[in-house]
């Protein structure tokens, strides 16, 4: 007897889900796998997204939180104390009831306050005052995330942060590419001479002039990016203004060892053609140009408070907005286009930075070995 072979009828509902099957348009799968794609890759991204800015930490004190402001070199553009003064008054609103008195003081101005047993709640500060000020501050407890690790290892002693880098500056040569090519600039700053007339008279050009403060040591940087020469005839007594204007009267030196304020000052020159081409090269190699921020260890219950101010100094809005005063980040960040300022930037990241808290002695030191490692 033979098999009967049994066939299922299919109903009206399977026949119409295989006819839409069938009939589904190639551009609708195709959407529905790219979807599918997605999907999967969205799972995969988040969690490698990047993280959220860390959320700045509300300050309990009601009250006025003294800053003092002392300056020890140039800036670059604009008052530095107005813009500290702008940034604290973004930071009250923040936090009502809490008022942030900016006073700009000289190195003298500062000694002669604390022989007066006045008292600072914040200190904004360069090399030169660290060590004047060092025993007044208290280790602070900040996120330092995304600051300079050479720039906050200046501003340590005894193993415990002190201070906070607030923002930079950097060194530069500077000579007319009439006078010294730019290619060779860095070789020979110590030693290119150039011979002009000027009216009846010659005039002969020394090899370079740089300004000094009384805490910095710019030919440590000049040694330290790799120049050489006899730096025996370049005077310490010169100021940074001074080196500058001599440099731009063009009677005096070839090449200038300038700051990035005198890149600001130069480009408005060259833009406007009151000077002729320049070269520039960064001296990327040291910079203790950094101002730094701590807080007084004797300052209360305002300490919770002057910490989240110093936090929000070092945030990405504020350290953002540096590049309207032309000084450079304390946080590892781009802010320039520029291209003469992205090279001084660049530089900081490898840059030797001092330590903030040295005294005079160990500044003077450190000439006279920059000299020394030149004229090897």
């Amino acid at each position: 007897m033979s098999k009967i072979k049994v066939v299922k009828e299919k109903t009206p509902k399977q026949v119409k889900v295989k006819k839409q099957r069938k009939n589904m348009p190639k551009y609708v799968l195709i959407a529905v796998i790219a979807v599918i794609v997605a999907a999967l890759c969205l799972m995969w991204a988040l969690p490698n997204l990047p993280r959220k800015p860390q959320t700045l930490p509300n300050a309990s004190y009601k009250g006025i939180i003294e800053l003092w402001n002392v300056e020890t070199f140039e800036g670059g553009s604009g008052s530095r104390q107005s813009w500290l003064t702008s940034k604290s008054a973004k930071f009250e609103k923040q936090n009502t009831g809490l008022y942030v008195h900016v006073t700009n003081l000289t190195v003298d101005e500062l000694k002669q306050k604390l022989a007066d047993n006045q008292q600072f709640d914040i200190i904004c500060f360069g090399r030169g005052v660290g060590d004047v000020v060092k025993d007044y501050l208290a280790p602070l407890e900040v996120s330092t995330r995304d600051l300079r690790e050479n720039m906050l290892l200046a501003g340590q002693f005894d193993g415990k942060q002190y201070a906070l880098p607030l923002y930079a500056g950097a060194y530069g040569l500077f000579a007319r590419t009439s006078q010294l090519a730019q290619d060779e600039l860095l070789n020979k700053a110590l030693t290119q001479t150039y011979t002009r007339k000027v009216g009846k008279n010659t005039i002969e050009l020394s090899p370079m002039i740089c300004g000094f403060t009384p805490s910095n040591s710019p030919l440590t940087a000049l040694a330290m990016s790799g120049g050489k020469g006899s730096a025996a005839s370049i005077a310490e007594d010169v100021t940074q203004y001074q080196a500058y204007e001599q440099f731009v009267s063009n009677k005096t030196a070839v090449t200038l060892l300038g700051t990035q304020r005198d890149l600001y000052r130069l480009n408005q020159r060259e833009q406007n053609g009151k000077i002729e081409s320049l070269g520039f090269v960064p001296l990327s190699g040291y910079t203790d140009l950094v101002q730094f921020v701590g807080v007084n260890a004797n300052c209360g219950e305002k300490l919770s408070s002057c910490q989240a101010y110093l936090q929000y100094l070092i945030s990405d809005e504020v350290q953002q907005s540096l590049v309207n005063l032309s000084l450079f980040c304390a946080y590892d960040k781009s802010i320039y286009t520029d291209e003469r300022y992205v090279a001084l930037e660049q530089g900081l990241s490898a840059a030797f930075v001092p330590n903030a808290f040295a005294d005079s002695s160990v500044i003077a030191n450190q000439r006279q070995t920059a000299k020394a490692t030149l004229g090897i």
